[in-house]
């Protein structure tokens, strides 16, 4: 079967559509997403470094753990590209997703068919997470485009083991996703093992493997050796925390990111046999299929999902732009809207767009102005946040209403 590029370009420019129609209502600015690219900013404004963004988990020792610094640097091209504005570097993730789809067609109709390679793009392009994963800035965007990588290079080495060049590839596109996903250290060292079976040159293919993932991951390498194996140490001492029963993650389908692509060959397997069997049936499945996840609540053409309801890209910046039109001296923000109650999604505009970088996200005591986005009816007299509490007794005032749930409130201290 020939491949109908028509018909393809159809389907891209329809998850396209899907992903861009109106986006600036749709587009997520969280405080994941603040963060990242605070962090990446501050590579360019104060000095570079080989951290990358801090998780949200801490050891039984007190020590963070943190992501590659390999996904950050990778944003700077795109905020000096887009003067720091995170929509059309959000759009860029749009287009990501949208080439990874691009990616495993030609994958899979290079190896399986054409057939097999149209409804893979079918299936990842309509698909409701990778819609909703199009619509914010994570570096774990980038894992299903590397487990194609991944699949690919295996798929060429099991056909010709000699070619230790595409072992290297692998290696480094291994390392690369262990910067972007700690587990994704499992996958690499599964397919370690399955290389080192396929080949008769093992230590050789051992070792370009090795070389090619310490150059994918050479950041987090490099800090690791200058600060006595911090990394690995953290990583370690979390396992055993997570061992002894403390609290650690949930599996989650994010996790499992990189076999989404294979997913969905499978899935383009049993479709294309469920064609040669009984057409309208297979037609049948792919209508409820497609049904299903452009109805999912994972998909809004509406509103940005995810966010605070109601809370869109464009009234968060116009939140930071009314406190930049105010500040006068040192101030700090405060975000009532959910965990980020260092107000990330403030502090990115406020710094890199307008100029005007609030006090550290730790540094409130003693703080003379805060400006807080909040709902209009939060209750300032008994606040629940710390970033609040440390500064009473206080005043607080509407500056000014965002709609008619959230507003901005300036909040001085009475001395």
């Amino acid at each position: 079967m020939k491949v109908n590029y028509f018909l393809v370009a159809v389907f891209i420019f329809l998850g396209l559509f899907l992903r861009l129609y109106n986006f600036r209502e749709r587009v997520v600015f969280g405080p994941e997403q603040a963060r990242s690219l605070v962090v990446s900013g501050r590579y360019l404004t104060e000095k570079p470094s080989l951290l990358g963004q801090e998780y949200f988990r801490t050891t039984s020792a007190g020590h963070k753990l943190f992501s590659g610094a390999v996904f950050n640097y990778s944003l700077i091209p795109l905020q000096l590209l887009f003067d720091f504005d995170p929509l059309p570097i959000t759009i860029y993730f749009a287009f990501l997703n949208v080439f990874t789809g691009v990616v495993l067609f030609w994958v899979a109709r290079k190896i399986f068919g054409s057939k097999v390679g149209i409804l893979s793009l079918v299936l990842f392009l309509f698909n409701d997470y990778m819609i909703y994963h199009s619509t914010f800035i994570w570096n774990y965007n980038y894992l299903p485009l590397a487990g194609i990588f991944c699949f690919y290079l295996l798929n060429g080495f099991k056909k010709d083991p000699k070619r230790l060049f595409r072992v290297f590839l692998l290696g480094i596109v291994v390392g690369l996703g262990v910067s972007l996903q700690y587990l994704f250290a499992l996958l690499g060292v599964g397919i370690f093992f399955y290389l080192i079976w396929l080949t008769r040159e093992k230590i050789k293919a051992g070792l370009v493997f090795v070389g090619g993932a310490l150059l994918g991951n050479l950041p987090m390498v490099i800090f690791d050796l200058r600060h006595n194996f911090y990394h690995l140490a953290t990583v370690w001492q979390y396992v055993l925390d997570v061992s002894r029963g403390e609290e650690g993650p949930k599996l989650a389908y994010y996790h499992l990111l990189p076999f989404w692509p294979i997913f969905f060959l499978l899935l383009s397997f049993i479709l294309v046999k469920l064609l040669a069997k009984s057409k309208p049936l297979a037609i049948l499945v792919m209508a409820v299929y497609l049904y299903f996840n452009l109805t999912s609540p994972r998909v809004s053409f509406g509103k940005a999902v995810g966010m605070p309801e109601g809370l869109t890209y464009d009234k968060v910046m116009e939140a930071a732009e009314t406190i930049a039109g105010h500040v006068s001296g040192n101030f700090n923000v405060v975000s009532l809207l959910d965990f980020d109650t260092p107000g990330y999604i403030l502090r990115y505009p406020l710094e890199f767009m307008e100029a005007k970088k609030p006090k550290d996200d730790e540094d409130y005591p003693g703080t003379a102005v805060l400006y807080v986005l909040a709902e209009r009816d939060y209750n300032f007299d008994y606040p629940g946040v710390w970033e609040l509490r440390v500064n009473l007794p206080y005043k607080y005032e509407i500056l000014k209403e965002i709609d008619e749930k959230y507003a901005v409130f300036r909040v001085t201290r009475e001395d």
